[in-house]
């Protein structure tokens, strides 16, 4: 069932009596307030928490992968696939055993609303278990046909329907934010930023709000507003731009052939209005983009695309997401390889690594050999604990 909500305003104003008050008429004197108004500034907790973090706790909390079962009583193949994958056979043991940051969500974790609000509370104890820290659960609930839940949630067109009417779009997506938290996710896999090419076949299609770099713009800030408001973390994808391409990166690496002064001024403008709007998390897409990097090599290992142009070009402090690293565009780099070339590409967290066995020794092996060097790990932790800090999921909070 398709409901799109429309947006209710309200306000409440006061007008000023015409009445003449004469001087020294005791109307006339400001009333006497002998209240006090304290504002509390809430501690910075990151740097000791950071602290306390042993080296393999920052790394798990670098770490989202996908574990099976949609709680612990998993079946006898999601006992597998989590054993083969993560080395640990539910959920709630894997959380634990690798002190992790973050999960996402995807169909094979979801049945009902009743028992995703389950999974998220066992998994957010295991969490707290074993590091402390609350988790980052994640989602992909665009609207459209990128929708992962289903029950107790509005049903939003996709962005392409929506487009234009900003109003519309903040109200959607406030709903959306609003809702998912009910069901324990505190991170939006959304807006999609990709700008599409008139006339051309795009992977991303309706998920974009169109061809018009100001008019996604708009759409996009309005998005990533609603989302924060409602308290979740919007992640604004698909850094640098994925529209101008029909090749999905689910299965081989799409190349954007664009021109730096045509991507300036198409790709990069709604990317420039999330940030504005403070976006939590820039999620970086697995694309080669010549024109940005003459090497051409996937935006996921590129220091030039995520250090130099999204850090410190765009400005962007906020935390920044790989794309799965189990797609199609990247698996002719091993896996150990890829994890560590992302960190040092500027990513601070690695979303669905195949292998969480093989991520983790591969993070801690580049941490021991000086690969990867303490203040690296340091900020990339610190980016991810300074947004938990936002979401409430910091010890003490």
């Amino acid at each position: 069932m398709l409901v799109v909500v429309a947006a209710l305003a309200a306000s409440c104003t006061t007008g000023a009596e015409n009445s003449l008050i004469g001087p020294g008429d005791p109307r006339s004197e400001p009333p006497v307030d002998d209240t006090t108004t304290v504002i509390e500034v809430e501690p910075d907790l990151v740097p000791e928490v950071l602290a306390s973090l042993t080296p393999e706790q920052k790394i798990g909390q670098l770490l989202m992968p996908q574990v099976f079962g949609r709680g612990d009583d998993v079946t006898a193949d999601e006992r597998v696939l989590n054993l083969r994958a993560h080395g640990f056979a539910t959920p709630t043991e894997i959380v634990e055993a690798y002190q992790l940051g973050g999960v996402i969500y995807l169909e094979e974790n979801i049945d009902s609303a009743e028992q995703v609000r389950g999974l998220s509370q066992d998994l957010q104890a295991a969490s707290r278990r074993s590091s402390g820290v609350g988790l980052l659960v994640a989602i992909d609930q665009e609207g459209g046909r990128v929708s992962r839940l289903s029950d107790e949630v509005t049903l939003f067109p996709p962005a392409s329907d929506l487009a234009g009417d900003p109003r519309l779009v903040k109200e959607a997506s406030y709903i959306t934010g609003q809702q998912v938290q009910h069901q324990g996710i505190n991170v939006v896999l959304a807006p999609v930023a990709d700008v599409v090419e008139p006339g051309e076949v795009s992977f991303i299609g309706n998920r974009s709000f169109g061809t018009d770099p100001d008019v996604v713009a708009n759409m996009v800030a309005a998005a990533v507003d609603g989302l924060q408001q409602s308290g979740v973390a919007a992640a604004v994808k698909h850094w640098p731009g994925h529209g101008a391409t029909g090749v999905n990166s689910h299965f081989q690496l799409p190349t954007v052939d664009v021109a730096r002064a045509d991507w300036e001024q198409r790709e990069r403008v709604p990317f420039d209005a999330a940030i504005a709007e403070d976006v939590a998390i820039v999620l970086v897409g697995h694309l080669a983009v010549p024109g940005l990097d003459a090497l051409a090599r996937p935006a996921t290992v590129s220091p030039i695309l995520i250090e130099d142009l999204l850090r410190h070009e765009l400005g962007f402090d906020g935390v920044v997401m790989t794309d799965a690293l189990n797609m199609g565009a990247v698996d002719d780099i091993p896996p150990g390889e890829l994890v560590v070339a992302s960190i040092l590409a500027g990513a601070d967290v690695i979303l669905i690594p195949p292998s969480l066995t093989d991520a983790a020794a591969a993070l801690q092996a580049a941490v021991d050999d000086g690969t990867i060097d303490t203040a690296r790990l340091d900020a990339a932790v610190t980016r991810v604990l300074r947004l938990k800090q936002s979401l409430g999921l910091l010890p003490a909070q």
